[in-house]
């Protein structure tokens, strides 16, 4: 359920004041308008705008036909943050020069800048239609149509700008950005690997280049591109969590390596604002109704939905008032399903963390809980200034944040058993019985045949983001498929560098390309579709699946897992002996393995399993949502009480005596 930040580098490049021939409106006149201009553009040299407006503006007024008086007028209204006036000076000089195109890239500036999207969108259309210049015009158009959820007219408008601006690295950059929020990674390595080719070697880049290498289980190069970024930019906090994230994927870094990682993101950021902690004004009654905050950038169409909904649907509302902070910038029809589900919705992308921070404190929240971590949007910097008395994350990232201002993160013993993990946590483990919930996809297709009984070779399946298929997952496979020569295996997910990059490395251990079969990324009812050509799936590991994991067990097919000694690396295991399908765990890779192979040759003994495993899906997660939930309210209640007698070793700051 992880995804990567999109992060645009978005250059505040100035549109140039062309020297437009002055129109003269009369004899008497000649000459004036040019020394103004003349004086204008000296004190925009000089950054005085107001002066600058001063000029330009009398220009105007003694030639009111002059487009550079008004063009001026406009820029220097623009950098003065005077946005009303900008936009008169700047509609009179498009009305005199209707293909202008600083007029029109600026215009449509003032535009965005005062939330007018519609009309910034017009006149971006338009300036683009009639002109190549300036080459701006291109990514602030691009980047407004992606704020607004419009990705495929931003793909449009990007593309238009580099046939025709070809070397211009921001507009292949950008490109990339766009491809990767479609979900496309591989096709936006290249683009951005021609941006880095035409001489642009910021953080940006080579942070996002680093997601996207992650997306497609590069994950040693993806390690490479990130540290790189924070190398460049020790100073920017999504750069190291980017960099946190990537080490989850990643087999050859210790535990220990992570931990100390995510203790540097706290020295780094957190550190600086402890000296700011405010103690809360909340009222410390333990029986009161509560107000708990759920923070995300992934109320939408994300695998996250299917875990948080049943838990929002099932919250007592007598006990807890639920609070949801949205901070990606596009609703969709999930996010629409879960503001309906909250007492309070509050889209908040575009607030600082300061001003998030604020709003919370403002909102009273008892307990807020993260639900990113490390991963996409996340606003674990807001927690960083500590505005709740009690403080968690859960669900959306499964390891420490490393932030001392989080107080606990949310687990349960077979992800997490007890001794093995407070070591690596900066946080409490609140364990609950069961810490998650799963909602099975609607109108899901029925559960198919089993591919092995109806004539067709074995199929193992592999279904998980290719991001998890690290190395030695490879070599387990790779001696799966040599000891039983009759199998095949189905990789989902598959673009075309995968494709290759996976061939290779099974080629290197003898296994060809007739045993592997690729599936391409596909809509959700296809891709549950795809689960009738699998006879068992195998979990990939470390990285264990999660939503890939329960939509494989509901569609039929069992699920073989690797335990570790991480909550990331049980997850699969953990669904498992929910099901009471302990069979399918084991405790090694060699056990992974020769279990996989023992399952290709017991075809019959498989089918009993697939046949009941829906109906045991739908008993798990029928009572899940009220259990999981009602320990869930179980949990905060207590850590409430606790809260409420008074400071511990937990929570030793930051609350005041009760009224």
């Amino acid at each position: 359920m992880f995804r990567a930040i999109t992060r645009f580098l978005h250059k505040k490049q100035a549109a140039t004041v062309t020297a437009t021939p002055v129109q003269r409106s009369s004899p008497a006149a000649a000459g004036r308008p040019a020394d103004l201009l003349a004086k204008g553009n000296a004190a925009v040299g000089e950054q005085d705008f107001a002066k600058a407006a001063g000029f330009y503006r009398q220009a105007a007024e003694i030639q009111p036909d002059s487009l550079s008086a008004h063009i001026g007028l406009g820029y220097a209204r623009l950098q003065l943050g005077e946005l009303p006036l900008a936009i008169d000076a700047l509609k009179v000089a498009v009305s005199l020069d209707p293909e202008h195109g600083d007029g029109l890239y600026m215009l449509g500036k003032a535009y965005a800048e005062l939330q007018r999207g519609d009309e910034a969108e017009r006149t971006w259309g338009k300036g683009i239609s009639v002109t190549a210049q300036p080459e701006e015009i291109f990514l602030d158009f691009c980047l407004l149509l992606f704020n607004s959820g419009k990705i495929e007219r931003a793909q449009t408008v990007i593309e238009q700008g580099i046939f025709k601006h070809p070397q211009n690295a921001d507009l292949h950059f950008f490109l990339g950005n766009v491809l990767a929020e479609k979900g496309l990674y591989s096709e936006s390595i290249p683009a951005y690997e021609q941006a880095l080719s035409l001489g642009l070697g910021s953080p940006h880049l080579l942070s996002n280049l680093g997601n996207s290498l992650r997306q497609v289980g590069h994950i040693d190069r993806s390690l490479e591109m990130a540290k790189r970024a924070v190398e460049l930019a020790p100073d920017v906090p999504q750069f190291l969590s980017n960099y946190l994230l990537s080490t989850q994927y990643s087999p050859n870094v210790s535990r220990v390596e992570k931990f100390e990682a995510h203790l540097e993101f706290s020295r780094r950021f957190e550190a600086p604002l402890k000296q700011h902690w405010r103690a809360h004004e909340n009222d410390f009654d333990k029986s009161r109704r509560l107000r708990v905050g759920y923070v995300s950038g992934d109320f939408r169409n994300h695998s996250l939905a299917y875990f948080i909904e049943p838990i929002l649907r099932s919250h007592d509302r007598s006990g807890f008032e639920i609070h949801c902070y949205y901070t990606y910038p596009v609703q969709d029809e999930v996010s629409e399903r879960i503001r309906r589900l909250s007492d309070r919705w509050v889209p908040c992308s575009t607030l600082s963390d300061d001003e998030l921070a604020d709003r919370i404190r403002s909102d009273a929240i008892d307990i807020l809980i993260d639900l990113s971590g490390h991963t996409g949007h996340n606003r674990l910097l807001a927690f960083a200034r500590r505005p709740a008395p009690i403080q968690m994350t859960w669900l959306g990232y499964q390891a420490t944040t490393g932030l001392s201002a989080i107080d606990f993160r949310i687990t349960e013993e077979s992800l997490d058993p007890t001794g093995s993990s407070e070591a690596f946590h900066s946080e409490k483990l609140l364990r609950l019985p069961s810490s998650g919930t799963f909602s099975p996809a609607p109108n899901s297709p029925d559960v198919g045949g089993q591919p092995a009984l109806e004539g067709y070779p074995f199929t193992f399946g592999c279904l998980n983001n290719p991001s998890k298929i690290a190395d030695p997952v490879i070599e387990a496979w790779a001696e799966i498929l040599r000891t039983a020569p009759a199998s095949r295996l189905m990789v989902g997910h598959a673009s075309l560098a995968l494709r290759e990059a996976l061939l290779a490395k099974f080629d290197a251990h003898g296994i060809g390309e007739s045993r592997i079969v690729f599936q391409p990324k596909v809509c959700l009812r296809d891709y549950l579709s795809l689960h009738h050509q699998i006879d068992l799936a195998l979990d990939t590991f470390p990285y264990n699946g999660g939503t890939t994991t329960f939509h494989s067990v509901w569609m039929g097919v069992p699920v073989l897992a690797v335990q570790g000694d991480t909550a990331l690396s049980n997850v699969g295991a953990s669904v498992m002996r929910g099901l009471g399908l302990d069979a399918f765990c084991a405790s090694t890779v060699d056990e992974y393995v020769a279990k996989a192979i023992r399952f290709s040759g017991e075809a019959d003994a498989l089918s009993s399993v697939r046949t009941s495993l829906r109906q045991r899906v739908e008993v798990l997660t029928n009572n899940l949502a009220r259990d999981v939930t009602l320990a869930l309210e179980q949990g905060l209640r207590q850590c409430w009480a606790d809260y409420c007698d008074g400071p511990s070793v937990a929570l030793p700051q930051h609350r005041l005596a009760g009224p």
